[in-house]
């Protein structure tokens, strides 16, 4: 037990103690393919979520008609669904941009994918930043210098199809059990970006909460429309929060540091990470902040250390699937791909891929069945979808699907997919001739491309900087527009300068014509002495509308509030039966409740913030 110890820790030693300043800022291509993994997967959960709420946000129907958000809009955020406010033409944005999302999942195309899912990003959060929070702003910004890296490296389809692999399907590009790693002036750039995040945020921590004696996490929790049920249990060990407040502080400080320590490589790498990953543990627990610590995560990944990829290739090179071996019909151009494919995804990579038609057994199987014949070294053979089915069980994160695949009825649905497939093979090589050809995989980054990414490494260090308190002189107007421009603006300003100290939830009392009062907003009640429940964040229909109603509150153009009174007045009046049920008047309440470091009752307060009349006859003399 002791030797296998030192054995699993010796992969994280370093004999050297130090490395040298390239390794720190080199990237693993594995660690890129996780990320583009997560990426992907984020922006299609992303999209899934966005569009319950597709027509409220996004079209000329909802809160924000174009002409009104013309008016709120910076400039330089250009916004591809604000090209029509109809809701086919966002539906239509929502549909293509999944594909594409799809697209960079299995890593088709991997650059082509990268740029356009960033383009339909950036064109989604400009056109309505009244729900945006910090997430959204990391995610597009991590789509942005994926342009730059080469996302594709592993794991896709890119990679399973490179023309080496054509002519000898069992070469190594690379070594698992070695460092694959990536350097290039956009490796520096994304790895000061996602650390740049935590710095700057414990910068911008200037509020006295996050002071000795720390009371910042004993504010957050009392955000009751931010807090978690969890939260509301841990808020019973007051000992512990300033312990928490004062952890996170630190982590801020000293994780970036310990990430770019050169010494003893690759363990500080790995603890700065882990503590880094630890914040985002406790906010997902602790509070209703969306994707956004799982946006974290993803950015986290670039961070991963070949040593822990190293250790885990060993490990699977040992399994029992490193033994199988594929065999296909070497006439069939669409069977290689496919076989590439599937060990790319699925497989270790040493997994072998043979032509039947040098194996006489093997042979006389695929004649016989008519099917490609997978072997797990243990004398099994496998053939039709129970092949697939097989492949899918060894790999630990896609096993369920194997799993569900052999469900009799699924299995009886596969073996008919299968043999349809086998027998139009020649339409099949001919269509994935062109849709999948073989591609080759630059992995050299460009000078052009260099040149442009130090460009935007220099436009991020300098508009974090000029976030901090009395620094916005330091961005020039180049430096802004650009970061405008391709959605790199960035301030990092999570519970910063200190965390809200109200809990706060809207109220919206409609005036019908005949006089009779309504109320406009279900998940509340229009009366000022209603108690809202302790647990607050089901007063909102998700964490973005709870992030619109907070800015609709306390944003300084009245236009977003106009277009939202708007917005009641033809949403009730459509369905208005007759003239006396038009709603002619609204008004938009807050209700505030401060927090207190004494336990005490809250204070609560009740303000108007808008007053909106449907029909001019409405209008205050």
């Amino acid at each position: 037990m002791i030797q296998r110890l030192k054995a699993w820790l010796s992969v994280f030693q370093n004999p050297d103690n130090w490395v040298s300043p390239k390794t720190v800022f080199s990237i693993d291509l594995r660690s890129l393919a996780l990320m583009r993994i997560m990426l992907a997967t984020l922006l299609l959960v992303d999209l899934v979520l966005r569009s319950r709420q597709m027509s409220f946000f996004y079209t000329d129907a909802g809160v924000l008609p174009r002409s009104k958000w013309i008016e709120v809009n910076n400039k330089w955020y250009l916004s591809l669904h604000a090209a029509s406010g109809e809701l086919w033409w966002q539906i239509l944005l929502f549909v293509v941009a999944g594909i594409i999302a799809i697209g960079l999942l299995v890593g088709y195309r991997t650059r082509l994918m990268t740029i356009l899912s960033w383009l339909l990003l950036a064109s989604l959060l400009n056109r309505n930043e009244m729900v945006l929070q910090g997430g959204d702003i990391l995610m597009v910004v991590m789509c942005f210098w994926g342009i730059f890296l080469p996302l594709g490296a592993k794991w896709s389809i890119d990679a399973a199809l490179q023309p080496e692999n054509r002519r000898n399907p069992n070469q190594r590009r690379f070594q698992p059990d070695q460092a694959q790693l990536y350097f290039s002036v956009a490796t520096i750039a994304v790895i000061f970006q996602v650390l740049f995040l935590y710095f700057f945020t414990a910068l911008l921590k200037t509020g006295a909460p996050w002071r000795f004696p720390f009371e910042a996490a004993h504010y957050t929790l009392q955000i009751q429309h931010f807090a978690t049920p969890i939260a509301n249990w841990f808020k019973q060990f007051s000992p512990l929060l300033p312990i928490g407040a004062a952890y996170v502080i630190f982590v801020e400080y000293v994780g970036p540091i310990l990430v770019l320590l050169p010494f003893k490589w690759p363990l500080t790498r790995i603890i700065g990470l882990l503590m880094l990953a630890s914040l985002h543990v406790a906010f997902m627990l602790l509070l209703h902040i969306g994707l956004f610590p799982l946006i974290d995560f993803m950015s986290l990944t670039v961070l991963i250390p070949s040593a822990v990829w190293i250790f885990l290739a060993r490990r699977r090179e040992k399994s029992r699937a490193s033994s199988i071996t594929m065999y296909y019909d070497e006439d069939c151009g669409f069977c290689l791909k496919m076989c590439l494919i599937l060990r790319e995804f699925l497989l270790p990579d040493s997994v072998k891929i043979l032509r039947a038609q040098e194996y006489d057994d093997i042979y006389a199987i695929m004649e016989r069945e008519n099917s490609w014949v997978i072997s797990d070294g243990a004398g099994n053979n496998y053939i039709h979808w129970s092949a697939m089915a097989f492949l899918f069980t060894q790999s630990w994160l896609l096993k369920p699907i194997g799993w569900l695949m052999k469900f009799p009825p699924l299995m009886w649905v596969g073996n008919r997919i299968y043999s349809w497939v086998a027998i139009n093979r020649g339409t099949m090589g001919t269509i994935t001739a062109r849709v999948l050809p073989y591609r080759a995989l630059k992995l050299k980054p460009s000078f052009f491309g260099q040149v442009v990414a130090a460009y935007f490494l220099v436009v991020i260090v300098v508009f974090n900087i000029s976030t901090l308190k009395g620094m916005r002189w330091f961005r020039p107007d180049v430096i802004d527009y650009s970061a405008r421009t391709f959605r790199i603006d960035q301030k990092w300003s999570m519970f910063a300068p200190k965390p809200l100290t109200l809990s706060l939830f809207p109220q919206i009392e409609g005036r019908l014509r005949s006089g009779e009062l309504v109320n406009l907003y279900g998940l509340t009640e229009t009366n000022a002495d209603w108690e809202a429940p302790e647990y607050m964040y089901p007063l909102y229909d998700g964490y973005r509308a709870r992030k619109y109603y907070d800015r609709l509150r306390s944003y300084k153009n009245h236009a977003v509030r106009n277009a939202f009174g708007h917005y009641q007045c033809s949403t009730w009046n459509r369905k208005a039966s007759e003239k006396s049920k038009q709603l002619g008047i609204l008004t938009l309440h807050y209700v505030t409740l401060k927090t207190n470091l004494e336990n005490e009752p809250k204070e609560r307060n009740r303000k108007m913030t808008w007053q909106h009349w449907c029909y001019p006859e409405f209008k205050p003399k």
